[in-house]
């Protein structure tokens, strides 16, 4: 848990980091690109000061300052995405984040600036805020784009996985059969996973052993092998195959993140066996 934590900290610095670096281009394309009063240039260098000394609630005051000043929709649009990254990257105030996104495809009808603000929104409310509803809404937009996008994979692989989230497993089947069938697809292997686990959460124990069984013989990671066997044998211990449920945890004994649990489903499954034959 330490570790993840960790590990979370870290990822939590690089986006700050990577955001601090993006604030000063932004910063840099709205001082050389738009045409606006001295003022508004004087507004944008101290908001731009306040983001270098990591002083983000005042660089948000500052930008709803200069959106006061009624600048032209091309300043809006950037203040306004400028706006919605220092909170939903560096306030934490995600929802107040995706309210300033969703600003900018009324100001604009670029497709740069529509698909770049609905994939922000769509990283938020699937990484962060676990919307699934407005995940699959963004990322169901940007999987339909034609021509596709560069990111398409990523994005179908979210909406399946939103889909299964919200429990609407026919509508994610649909997605994840297409990547079944799609060996060039990003995210082939990874879709194998998926079934799998669509069908364990609704029950139907064989057909997620099925996909299960699959995915271990695509999957070239062992520690991503060993998660897959965990949730395989759990399936075979529901389906009172306790023979076969225990041969697999004995099998990731020592590679599974928590020993223990291993060891108590071992112990739960050897009593139940015992007991059977009583």
């Amino acid at each position: 848990m330490q570790k993840l934590l960790k590990q979370m900290t870290k990822m939590d610095q690089l986006l700050k980091n990577k955001f601090i670096r993006a604030s000063f281009l932004l910063a840099l394309v709205l001082l050389t690109s738009c045409d606006f009063t001295p003022r508004i240039h004087k507004d944008i260098l101290i908001a731009q000061n306040h983001i270098s000394n990591q002083e983000y609630a005042q660089a948000v005051k500052q930008y709803h300052k200069i959106l006061e000043m009624a600048p032209n929709d091309e300043i809006k649009i950037k203040i306004n995405y400028q706006i919605a990254e220092l909170y939903a990257v560096s306030l934490g105030q995600y929802k107040r984040g995706i309210h300033f996104y969703e600003k900018i495809p009324k100001l604009t009808t670029d497709p740069v600036w529509l698909v770049k603000t609905q994939e922000r929104i769509g990283e938020i409310a699937f990484l962060y805020i676990n919307d699934y509803t407005k995940a699959a809404e963004v990322y169901n937009k940007l999987s339909a784009f034609r021509p596709k996008l560069s990111n398409h994979d990523l994005y179908e692989f979210r909406l399946a996985r939103s889909y299964i989230k919200l429990k609407q497993y026919d509508k994610a089947n649909e997605h994840l059969v297409s990547m079944h069938n799609n060996g060039n697809h990003k995210y082939f292997v990874d879709s194998f996973f998926q079934s799998g686990i669509m069908y364990f959460e609704s029950q139907d124990w064989n057909r997620a052993v099925q996909y299960f069984r699959e995915y271990i013989k695509r999957e070239d990671r062992r520690d991503l092998k060993v998660r897959a066997i965990f949730l395989m044998a759990n399936c075979y211990e529901t389906l009172e195959r306790l023979q076969t449920a225990y041969d697999l945890y004995y099998s990731i004994l020592g590679e599974y993140p928590n020993n223990k649990v291993i060891q108590d489903r071992l112990n739960s499954v050897y009593e139940r066996r015992v007991a059977r034959k009583r």
